[in-house]
């Protein structure tokens, strides 16, 4: 169960690293789209190894966004020093940027080679849906590898668009996707797999926001970004919270079970307390270090949430 934070535990230092919170959260997003595959298709050998394989891939996809950041951080430090008129080399924490491309490799090939079997062993010879995965597959490695390492994100907002896509559309419908033509079954996207996949974008784009805040990092675009104003930013959250919210609860009561719905509503509740704290705390990065924790671990909670309404409408209801 998620304790809720405090104004006193605000300032303590959250023990868990954000970076493995975020990867849970990204296995969490690809296991959901699996569960509703499952929940359309079929439970065979063949697609719970396609499943692993495509929660590998999502993993594998957040670890390159966040070695990304950790580039990017060294690089803006490292430009600092030069400007200051030392010269220090690029460390991401204690390790060179050589070990770092290194890492980032091994990670890419390690995504290449799951998502490769993954998309063989659900699609096989049919080569247009191959070309199709394959080029969506390319995209993501692509948008994970410069998330945030050019002024494309800072300045094109770019950066939006990259979790909007990764972790909105392709992780919850492709994975749908791809178990549903692995079970042999009527190849299809589902009004649910649409709501979820929308309500996971909404997660990411908050989660997204929430984090520029605590960073202090701003986007300098010459668009309505440019003059937004604190209650402007601020509606903007709350209306990626209501249709994250609206979005979930209408795929429960539209495709599932309405009484499930309350379910759903009461997994928001964790959600809805830490973003009125980052909101009541919004100038005061320093003190967002254990919301923004907490808010990662209740969007992956919310996803757990959905994950076991879809195994009890399975196991009882087909």
């Amino acid at each position: 169960m998620i304790k809720l934070c405090t104004t006193n535990s605000m300032t303590k230092d959250n023990k868990i690293n954000p970076r493995y919170i975020s990867l849970f959260y990204a296995v969490t997003n690809c296991a959901l789209g699996c569960a509703i595959g499952f929940y359309y298709g079929d439970v065979t050998f063949r697609t719970i190894v396609v499943a692993i394989a495509i929660i590998i891939c999502g993993g594998g996809i957040q670890s390159l966004c966040n070695y990304s950041i950790d580039y990017s951080r060294a690089y803006r430090k490292h430009r600092l020093d030069k400007q200051k008129g030392f010269m220090t080399p690029i460390m991401i924490g204690e390790i060179s940027l050589t070990q770092l491309r290194k890492r980032m490799a091994l990670v890419t090939l390690l995504i290449a080679v799951f998502g490769a079997l993954s998309i063989y062993l659900a699609i096989g010879s049919n080569i247009q849906l191959l070309s199709w995965f394959i080029f969506l597959c390319a995209l993501s490695i692509l948008l994970a590898l410069f998330y945030t390492t050019s002024s494309i994100y800072l300045y094109k907002g770019i950066g939006a668009i990259a979790i909007f896509v990764i972790f909105g559309m392709i992780s919850i419908l492709g994975s749908q996707f791809i178990i549903v033509a692995a079970s042999s079954a009527t190849i299809d996207f589902y009004p649910d797999a649409y709501l979820l996949a929308i309500s996971a974008a909404a997660s990411s784009l908050i989660i997204l926001y929430v984090r520029s805040i605590r960073t202090n990092v701003r986007e300098k675009a010459k668009t309505i970004g440019q003059v937004i104003s604190y209650e402007i930013s601020t509606i903007y959250l709350i209306a990626l919270v209501s249709v994250n919210i609206a979005c979930s609860v209408l795929a429960c009561i539209t495709s599932h079970r309405a009484l499930e719905s309350l379910f759903i509503i009461a997994g928001f509740i964790p959600m809805i307390y830490f973003v009125y704290t980052i909101l009541r705390y919004k100038n005061k990065s320093n003190f967002l270090k254990n919301p923004f924790n907490e808010l990662l671990l209740s969007c992956s909670f919310n996803n757990l949430i959905w994950i076991i309404v879809l195994v009890a409408d399975f196991w009882i209801y087909y």
